[in-house]
């Protein structure tokens, strides 16, 4: 399509010709593509429904246990699927697993969004790591050997901020769930 859309009015060229096309960084695009169906996957086949009822499992565990269980998980999986993908899938499992341990939904979900933004050891975890690994100069061994230290210090840090921070700044009860949103899950 790219190829028959004219630029502009002025000029008879394409949008894109055949020589730009081959210089696209098309396994960047293909790996965000085979995230995206992964998540797809996760989504049509019930495994993300599964996995927010296994997570229920935790209910006797502590609200921080909890927090760097979930942050750790989502930190590891959107190392293989994108991060909107990832992010997209869990958050809908988060908000009705609030509902059932009664702890404030901001909890697990802020946790979940920003540790989705915080994986640094493949190329398909997020743009930044894509734009990295497209140039050339970073192998994947590399960024996993680099990658897995950010990582868990990322999974630390963000479930501490999350923890004692966070409600703190936002004025909530992390241990309690508001009656004004249960209404709208359930």
């Amino acid at each position: 399509v790219l190829f028959t859309i004219p630029a502009s009015k002025e000029k008879k060229r394409a949008l894109i010709n055949w020589k730009e096309a081959v210089k696209l960084p098309w396994g960047i695009l293909l790996l965000f593509g085979g995230g995206l169906a992964l998540a797809e996957g996760f989504k049509s086949s019930g495994l993300a429904v599964f996995l927010g009822q296994q997570l229920t499992l935790l209910e006797g565990v502590s609200l921080v246990v909890l927090l760097l269980v979930i942050i750790a998980g989502v930190n590891f999986l959107t190392e293989i699927t994108s991060n909107i993908a990832t992010t997209a899938m869990i958050l809908p499992v988060l908000a009705p697993l609030a509902v059932g341990l009664d702890v404030h939904p901001f909890t697990l979900m802020v946790g979940a969004s920003v540790a989705a933004s915080c994986a640094f050891m493949l190329p398909v975890a997020t743009p930044p790591n894509a734009v990295v690994f497209g140039s050339g100069y970073l192998k994947i061994p590399d960024m996993v050997r680099t990658g897995v230290w950010l990582n868990l210090m990322s999974i630390i840090c963000l479930t501490m901020v999350v923890y004692w921070v966070l409600p703190y700044l936002w004025g909530f009860d992390l241990a309690v769930f508001p009656a004004e949103l249960k209404n709208r899950i359930n």
